[in-house]
């Protein structure tokens, strides 16, 4: 997927400790630990979440208030 955005010239930002897919990324984090594929969602997640919070924070959004998102359940 990485390579398809790239050859499309979308704009990405790439968190991984593999080089191969950083020099892919429009913005490339490096993350120098290395754990089992199987465990690598648990590691990165939490800079993905801080990259998200700090950069809607940034542009004046209220991350826990979403624009499109209703957190209203109905029941009948």
């Amino acid at each position: 997927m990485a390579e398809r955005l790239h050859e499309r010239g979308a704009e990405t930002v790439v968190i991984s400790s593999e080089d191969d897919i950083l020099n892919l990324a429009t913005t490339p984090l490096k993350f120098p630990a290395t754990v089992e594929e199987e465990l690598s969602p648990l590691l990165y997640i939490l800079p993905g979440q801080l990259l998200a919070y700090y950069l809607a924070t940034a542009k004046g959004y209220d991350p826990d208030r979403p624009r499109g998102l209703s957190k209203v359940t109905l029941t009948m």
